[in-house]
């Protein structure tokens, strides 16, 4: 032998023992050094083991995307999801709009921005509608990245949805908190469990777990705060939302009840997809809308049909928004991800 052949095979054996270290799970626990996932930056999300999503129970699906990107090519400035809860409004995450360049919780000008509603297919025009931002409701100046705390966006469009039009329709808003055991839907563009990002709308199931529940038997505990929901599998993960689904829409019984907001890597144990509780901010939405939150008509949805096919369609001439329609939902899951501090994942890793 050699000692060409000599090296030569001591850097084969020890190029397959690091490559094993590599793919070893145990390099991305949770109790490593992996910070909270971010539910979106320059990895634009994940639904995990979702199913492709139809069209008529996801018809308030947006995209919010970067205007410079998309005027590129049409389809690659995908960012975030939302839903349309009116002809002229829109309800996503806050995270979503902050400057991810200097990540500080400075949010980015709505001129950079433009929403997109109508296709499945994020990269197909047909049917589609893209709007620009006429003005953003948040209720902080700066994003506080260390809590996610009221991760909530109201957007008016500068135009509104055509009454019915046969591919978008707003969803009715969901003011009851939503009991534990509760089946949801979450939907997004994200990557899935290949790797890649998804063309086609995705959809996932997610029972809701109750705040208590959620507090005292996930990894999460005090991560919880008063606005926030929890929703996915504590015991065995493998489904959840991720990046890139973030701002997106969490249907339960046909009504925006959760905007994807956060989480701790995806779809593992004891660490469920975090959710902005929709009826928590419900009155600060209508507030904001100029629209009263007495019993009067706010549905957004038509006149109550469960699958918000109203002859009125997203003129706000319905019912209350529980009675209004949504669509029967079969979405799939963050959405999300903004990183939320390291030092937050470290408190985790000292539980």
């Amino acid at each position: 032998m050699t000692s060409f052949q000599f090296f030569a095979g001591v850097f084969l054996l020890v190029s397959v023992f690091f490559t094993d270290l590599k793919a070893d799970p145990s390099s991305t626990a949770v109790n490593s050094t992996v910070p909270i996932r971010p539910r979106f930056n320059e990895d634009p999300g994940r639904i995990i083991n979702g199913t492709l999503a139809a069209m008529e129970a996801t018809r308030h699906q947006v995209g919010i995307r970067k205007a410079l990107n998309d005027g590129y090519f049409y389809g690659t400035g995908h960012l975030c999801g939302g839903a349309l809860i009116r002809p002229n409004f829109v309800l996503s995450a806050a995270h979503c709009f902050v400057d991810q360049i200097i990540y500080d919780g400075t949010f980015v000008p709505i001129e950079e921005f433009i929403v997109v509603m109508g296709n499945l297919d994020r990269f197909n025009s047909t049917n589609a509608l893209t709007f620009t931002i006429a003005e953003r409701f948040m209720l902080l100046d700066k994003f506080v990245l260390a809590t996610y705390d009221k991760d909530i966006a109201l957007l008016r469009l500068n135009d509104s949805v055509p009454t019915n039009h046969p591919t978008i329709r707003p969803i009715a808003l969901n003011r009851n908190e939503i009991v534990d055991g509760v089946v949801c839907q979450v939907t997004g563009w994200g990557l899935t469990e290949e790797g890649y990002n998804s063309d086609y709308l995705m959809t996932l199931d997610v029972p809701v777990i109750g705040e208590q529940r959620c507090v005292e038997e996930s990894d999460l505990g005090s991560l919880i705060l008063p606005g926030m929901m929890c929703a996915g599998y504590l015991e065995e993960g493998q489904k959840d939302a991720c990046s890139g689904d973030s701002g997106g829409p969490l249907v339960c019984q046909s009504k925006l009840a959760g905007i994807v907001s956060w989480g701790i890597n995806c779809a593992l144990p004891k660490l469920p997809g975090v959710y902005t509780e929709v009826s928590y901010y419900y009155d600060w939405v209508l507030e904001k809308m100029g629209e009263d939150d007495g019993s009067g008509d706010h549905s957004g949805s038509g006149d109550g049909d469960d699958d918000g096919s109203g002859d009125h369609s997203g003129s706000g001439d319905g019912d209350d928004d529980d009675n209004g329609g949504g669509g029967s939902m079969t979405i799939l899951a963050s959405s999300i991800s903004l990183i939320l501090p390291l030092f937050v994942s470290l408190r985790l890793m000292l539980n």
